[in-house]
């Protein structure tokens, strides 16, 4: 017989804690008690502490190997139900015990999620623990009420009489910490024990940042969430709809695949039951997820792919756009994966393309050499001087506009066209009806599409010439070669991509032309193509259309409301930037703006906005940032600073290697356990999340980029969006304006949403909301 063993999230972070403090022999041993008790519904492999314990219901407190202690709770007596609740020196276990006095499992009647409580009820019931230090949050937000994150409904279903509320309304973090005593007994006084307790529970959540407990416990007012009994709580902490807060293991095999990996999995890697559902379901044609930013689609797609590697025991392929997001990818898939993992693999477009191409008989020749970035800027120059010389020029808008617009405007346009037709379709581009051109402020006729359209070809002359080959071309000639041989097996049975959105149409097409093993088309088989995004984190001007390739996703498409990586705070900011604009989701044939997402219940400072003299006090004020998260024990490899030019990242990198903080570009160290701060651009951030997010030089040609069109702007946006949404718990953003380099109107967007500081000799002054 076996026996449930839980863990919740907060204890696997306990146990990852220990391991990264090599306190391999505490590990081990409760390893050996979670076995135990899945086994044979007891431990005895470790001794109970000597005085028992009743500050929590059900307790048992073990000693463990090096002066640590372990805390389990027996949840369910009948079943031998034990849910593992904390594991800590002694000192950290007295403290955690302390303060979770008086909790209890409290079921919502509306989802079913369950949360560790405080529910103060009976006379002399009350504790007020020793220790309510916040070493936490800066001065600022501790001065700033508790309970202001209650709503007015809220506030109404307590029913607190006008002098209770005006009181308990004001008390700051401050307040609360020095004087929790002497605000109970102002409470009791003009609200009495029972609501002067309720008021001090609430006012604890807030203290500890417990967002979703605070509101839980204003459920309990009406009925609308209950404590649970102990089967009850036992049966919840298993359901699909807790998998967010808790892991269930109810066999030895489990227990032991959890502990064989090398680091224990993120908890990116865990589902929440709406992830779940679609994740595990079988879907007999192609079939579209759509999501937020931090909906959890990048897990989703991994979970998915191990579901599927499992089911048919054939290699399974995960695309996306960049090495960085690779390697992430790769990484959680090792996190995650067993046996089947060798039958799983990553590569970028780019990589799948070369692949393909090598792999063919056509391929077997050399293949040109990718073309550097600064030669394809000169070849866009070339493109742009070749358009300004032709001889209908001054029949077009180009004729007026000067050449760094006419540059950036030939970029897009030779990007957006050879990502959508092969060369030999090249002249249906001058057509308007054929060749539809969306997401561009600038109406081109007949005469101006032929004009542009002799530049994009000057440009793959150019290229053609020198012996180079681009992505666009790359993509094109794998796509000759699968028409030259349509039959055939493949090499993967699914193929599941990420962040689609910056996806061209040829990219697209490529992959749903490719084959399963046994011949049939990924784009029709059973589960064959899965693919995911978001068109408000869409950073390219590429788009497609999913019909015109002939992917039907009728009833197989899938949305993601549910934002769990950021929080309140970050959120709120980043999409009052992007919900001013329209953006494609993801197809581009559904354009309209993005949707308010629903909110998680985590509340953290709001992002804040750091003005700068120059450049250089920017990259030292935030390598000194980073040395004190550092000192305060944040994992390197959770902090990511992002720049969104060369410039910028070259500031800082010289101002970390000054303090000794040791760095890595992200695209060459994606590990979010590493002992290395992350430097990246913002497209190599995407898909990736970080503990604290740096976000530097924040000016007007630079975010926006110079010389941008109007119709570029949400592009631009998006972009800040991608790299404020990185954050889940703080967010920085520094700005240094001078002149011709005001600061960039994307902050003008946030600033209601932000805090804002200055640095003056070295000293960070906040300004006045």
């Amino acid at each position: 017989m076996t026996y449930k063993v839980i863990l919740t999230k907060s204890f696997s972070g306990d146990l990852k804690k220990l391991l990264a403090h090599g306190h391999k022999k505490t590990v081990q041993a409760v390893r050996a008690a979670m076995t135990e008790a899945g086994t044979s519904g007891e431990i005895n492999s470790i001794p109970r502490t000597k005085h028992g314990e009743s500050r929590v219901p059900d307790v048992e407190k073990y000693d463990l190997p090096d002066a640590f202690r372990l805390v389990v709770q027996l949840v369910d007596g009948t079943e031998k139900t034990r849910a593992f609740l904390f594991v800590g020196n002694h000192a950290d276990a007295e403290h955690w015990l302390d303060t979770h006095r008086n909790y209890s499992w409290v079921k919502s009647g509306t989802d079913g999620t369950l949360n560790f409580v405080l529910v103060t009820v009976a006379e002399n019931h009350r504790h007020v623990p020793a220790d309510r230090l916040d070493l936490e949050s800066p001065d600022e937000l501790l001065e700033l009420p508790l309970l202001r994150f209650l709503s007015e409904g809220e506030w109404l279903r307590i029913g607190l009489p006008a002098s209770a509320r005006q009181i308990a309304s004001t008390v700051s973090g401050s307040d609360f910490q020095q004087d929790a005593d002497g605000i109970l007994e102002k409470l009791d006084l003009v609200a009495g024990y029972t609501q002067a307790s309720l008021l001090f529970d609430l006012m604890w959540h807030a203290h500890t940042k417990e967002w979703a407990e605070l509101h839980r416990r204003v459920e309990l007012l009406d009925g609308s969430s209950a404590v649970s009994a102990a089967t009850e709580a036992a049966v919840a902490m298993s359901a699909i709809e807790n998998s967010e807060s808790f892991i269930t293991f109810d066999d030895k095999e489990l227990l032991d695949e959890f502990f064989s990996k090398h680091t224990l999995a993120d908890w990116m890697l865990f589902l929440h039951p709406d992830q779940k559902t679609i994740a595990y379901r079988d879907l007999r044609g192609p079939a579209r997820l759509r999501g937020i930013s931090g909906s959890g689609k990048t897990c989703v797609l991994v979970h998915r792919a191990r579901y599927l590697a499992k089911k048919y025991r054939e290699p399974i392929l995960l695309v996306t756009l960049t090495e960085s997001m690779r390697k992430l990818l790769d990484r959680l898939a090792d996190d995650m994966c067993g046996v089947e993992r060798s039958l799983i693999t990553t590569k970028t477009m780019s990589m799948l393309a070369k692949d393909i191409l090598h792999e063919s008989h056509l391929g077997k020749a050399a293949l040109p050499p990718s073309i550097p970035a600064e030669r394809q800027v000169q070849f866009v120059e070339a493109a742009a001087a070749y358009v300004r010389k032709h001889s209908e020029v001054e029949q077009t808008p180009f004729h007026s506009m000067d050449q760094a617009d006419l540059q950036i405007f030939m970029r897009d346009e030779i990007s957006y066209v050879r990502g959508r037709l092969r060369e030999a379709d090249f002249n249906s581009y001058i057509d308007a009806h054929a060749f539809q051109r969306r997401g561009r402020g600038i109406p081109l006729n007949q005469i101006s599409r032929r004009v542009a359209l002799s530049g994009i070809k000057h440009y793959v002359e150019i290229l053609q010439a020198s012996k180079l080959i681009d992505h666009e071309g790359l993509v094109s000639s794998v796509l000759s070669v699968l028409d030259k041989s349509p039959s055939g097996n493949g090499q993967f049975r699914c193929v599941l991509c990420d962040e689609v959105q910056d996806l061209s149409e040829l990219d697209v097409a490529l992959i749903g032309n490719l084959k399963t093993p046994n011949g049939e088309g990924i784009s029709v088989a059973e589960n064959g193509l899965f693919l995911a995004g978001d068109g408000a984190q869409s950073i390219y001007k590429r788009g497609f259309a999913l019909r015109r390739l002939g992917i039907d996703v009728l009833g197989r498409s899938y949305s993601l409301r549910k934002n769990y990586r950021n929080t309140h705070e970050i959120l709120t900011a980043a999409f009052g930037l992007v919900s001013q604009y329209e953006f494609a989701d993801v197809d581009e044939e559904n354009i309209s703006r993005p949707s308010p997402p629903d909110f998680a219940k985590r509340h953290g400072t709001r992002p804040l906005l750091l003005r700068c003299t120059n450049l250089t006090e920017e990259a030292n004020a935030i390598a000194n940032n980073v040395r004190s998260l550092l000192a305060m024990g944040q994992t390197p490899g959770q902090i990511c600073i992002i720049g969104p030019s060369t410039k910028t990242r070259e500031e800082v990198k010289y101002a970390l290697d000054s303090l000794g903080v040791q760095f890595a570009e992200l695209r060459q160290d994606a590990d979010y356990e590493s002992e290395r701060v992350k430097v990246s651009t913002i497209e190599s951030a995407k898909g990736h999340e970080f503990g604290s997010v740096f976000i530097m030089g924040l000016v007007e040609g630079v975010l926006p980029s110079i010389g941008i069109a109007l119709d570029d702007l949400p592009r631009e946006a998006a972009r800040l969006y991608v790299a404020m949404t990185r954050a889940r718990e703080s967010l920085v953003i520094t700005y240094s304006p001078r002149p011709n380099f005001a600061a960039s109107r994307f902050l003008t967007a946030i600033q209601r949403d932000c805090d804002e500081a200055f640095l003056r000799d070295g000293e960070l002054r906040r300004l006045s909301q």
